[in-house]
């Protein structure tokens, strides 16, 4: 059976309480951007470096977020675009509204903000109130048991034909985080007013027996999801792991914790940070995790080690963090710290990929990785903000769909399929309803309009080190849309009034300074001081410190050192600065370890780097194929990764700088 993890009309009418507010693109739009263009000097008038610009990457992941939304179904999204076929289709699926389109709630002002791009206004206005009218009613976002819905159960999860509203209380829990992004962007109040029903009804919801607490699973539609009519069916505690449909039970359990924990920070709200903290009791019992074959199961659990589903564990340690970075437990940050240690250890690190088996990776697991490295960062429990780099500049990029032509060849490399067909021989390699419980095409279902057009900026799954997996998966476009911000956010930081630091070397234009990157190409980093009196560029593992050079317009210049960092004092305000140092160029070779049977990883390739950039990926050895994803099709017609050769050359091209300057941020980590 396929799901999101294994692969992975209308709402109620407007209550008295907090009435639905039209948001037009002028109210939502409120992020203060400047459009200021100045020159990284020396380059040419007007232009940069056109090397690895997330904000261009976030501008692409609009497109896709917002293309996979389908205004005729009031602006559900779509779960799957399925590629391999003439032509293309997308799939409207199971618990979409209230499991994966509160992350998009969150990475919709991200976007905005680093991108600038008002593509598609009227689109995200739509999906703005259609989820604002949804959960007028309680505060909860529901998936509908409509005529118009057949996919409520027509795709199987729960129980069989169980059709009744029902409320993913992990996505609910994202919600809140979404809620009170906008309500940073904006200043708009009714954010606030929103989050607060939400976590209100989550809070009367969840089941607290001593010093434990937890949603129950009665079994309709998704994992651990209240019924709206029925209510709670049973009140029992999760007692597995792998417990519920798609087997992730702390991945439910530990998701609203996100909510929660942001939710306090806004407000102070005391109640939300004992109740996270009772969550917690339950979800890290030892039998929850205990991932590590050679060690003790306690002492493997108390480690954060995990053995299922990489997505579905490392999210929910995402939860665990948060709880306790707000609540100053360090047992709990050092589970998260370890866990994260541990989920490292597999897939291949440099290359951002993570599979949970054979080869597949999810790109959630990447944004997953992504989000836990740069937190750990900012909370000083270690400096990971080369991983960041490196899990950005490959797997991330990999898992994004942004070369058209190329998602052209793999739709006419497939069979030709007309339209809602139900013969299962010409549906694509991902379409899993003529399988298990699934009950084939269902009406109004299947999306057919500029397909590959509104695929381009989406996300999906990595197979091996060579292909992306020909469909894009929606939960993973939600989770990496964020994971770009979380990447482009940290780049640099403002400290205080007159002071940057710089953690990341790659191209981002800001108020304050503007950081232009040569990579892969050679060493180079220019900053452009924009008013600052103090500026602290932080060295990356791949440089030598004795070999980096500096100057302050055009004149050497010796920083201080303070651990890993270069500082700049004293500065006027409006200094060119810049960095020269080799570029680490190495060949290497590495298998690639999928987390659900480490024993049998034969996976190999040989990879050359620049920096911390893969130029050249080659597969030296098989490992022993995943069935899941291949079944005997040629995957050679799929959507091919690393065709990087352009990026071996030493000097990098020039393009016109980007105007766009953001003005507001969102805050989105909880340090």
């Amino acid at each position: 059976m396929f799901t999101r993890r294994k692969f992975l009309r209308n709402s109620a009418a407007l209550t008295a309480g907090v009435g639905v507010k039209a948001f037009t693109p002028q109210l939502v739009a409120q992020a203060g951007t400047t459009d200021r263009a100045e020159s990284p000097r020396g380059s040419g008038s007007n232009s940069t470096p056109d090397t690895l610009d997330l904000a261009e990457h976030g501008r692409l992941a609009l497109n896709g977020l917002l293309g996979s939304l389908d205004p005729e179904a009031d602006y559900e999204c779509a779960f799957l675009n399925i590629l391999d076929v003439r032509q293309p289709y997308m799939l409207h699926w199971s618990t979409m509204v209230s499991g994966v389109m509160p992350k998009y709630v969150a990475a919709l002002p991200m976007l905005r903000l680093m991108s600038g791009s008002d593509q598609d206004r009227d689109v995200e206005n739509g999906f703005l109130n259609a989820i604002l009218r949804n959960m007028d009613e309680d505060g909860l976002i529901y998936d509908r048991a409509t005529e118009s819905r057949p996919w409520n159960v027509g795709v199987y999860y729960g129980k069989a034909d169980q059709n009744e509203d029902y409320a993913n209380m992990a996505g609910n829990g994202r919600a809140i985080a979404g809620l009170l992004a906008w309500h940073q962007m904006t200043g708009d109040e009714i954010w606030l007013k929103r989050a607060k029903r939400t976590a209100e009804r989550m809070l009367e919801l969840a089941i607290v027996e001593g010093d434990q607490a937890w949603y129950p699973n009665p079994g309709v539609g998704n994992d651990f999801s209240y019924p709206r009519k029925s209510g709670w069916t049973t009140r029992k505690a999760p007692q597995s792991a792998n417990e519920g449909f798609e087997g992730g039970a702390m991945f439910y359990h530990f998701q609203p914790l996100r909510g929660f924990a942001r939710y306090y920070q806004a407000t102070g709200d005391e109640r939300f940070l004992e109740l996270s903290r009772k969550f917690a009791n339950l979800g890290l019992q030892s039998k929850f995790w205990a991932g590590a074959g050679d060690m003790d199961p306690v002492a493997s659990a108390e480690r954060g080690h995990f053995k299922l589903h990489f997505h579905a564990s490392m999210a929910a340690v995402r939860g665990a963090l948060d709880y306790a970075l707000v609540a100053n437990d360090y047992k709990i940050q050092e589970f998260a710290h370890n866990s994260y240690n541990y989920a490292r250890q597999t897939g291949v690190k440099r290359l951002g990929l993570f599979p949970t088996h054979g080869e597949g990776t999810e790109g959630c697991s990447i944004a997953d990785m992504i989000a836990m490295a740069v937190t750990l960062s900012d909370a000083g429990l270690g400096d990971y903000w080369d991983d960041v780099e490196m899990y950005v500049r490959n797997g991330l990029l990999c898992a994004q769909a942004t070369d058209l032509e190329e998602l052209k060849r793999v739709s006419m490399a497939g069979k030709m399929r007309p339209p809602n067909s139900n013969d299962p021989e010409l549906a694509g390699h991902f379409d899993s309803r003529f399988r298990a419980n699934n009950k084939g095409v269902l009406s109004g279902q299947e999306i057919h309009d500029r397909v590959l057009e509104r695929t381009v900026g989406a996300f999906g799954h990595v197979v091996g080190a060579r292909y992306q997996a020909p469909m894009m998966m929606h939960c993973c476009t939600a989770n990496c849309c964020q994971a770009l911000y979380f990447a482009w956010e940290g780049i640099l930081r403002r400290d205080g009034d007159d002071s940057v630091t710089i953690n990341l070397w790659l191209n981002r234009r800001s108020p304050w300074v503007d950081v232009f990157s040569w990579q892969p190409h050679n060493g180079n980093l220019a900053v452009q001081n924009k008013g600052m009196l103090r500026i602290a560029v932080r060295k990356p593992s791949w440089a030598a410190r004795t070999r980096i050079r500096c100057q302050i317009d055009g004149r050497d210049a010796r920083p201080e050192w303070s651990g890993t960092h270069m500082i700049f004092n004293g500065l006027k305000g409006n200094e060119f600065i810049s960095f020269s140092t080799p570029l680490l160029s190495e060949r290497a070779e590495y298998t690639l370890v999928n987390l659900g049977k480490p024993l049998e990883s034969r996976e190999r390739y040989q990879i050359d780097f620049r920096g911390p950039t893969a130029v050249k990926v080659e597969r030296i050895s098989a490992g022993q194929g995943d069935e899941g994803y291949y079944k005997g099709q040629e995957a050679h017609d799929w959507y091919r990764l690393f065709r990087r050769d352009h990026m071996q050359a030493t000097e990098a091209p020039m393009k016109p700088l980007p105007n766009h300057v953001h003005g507001k941020l969102v805050h989105w980590s909880v340090v």
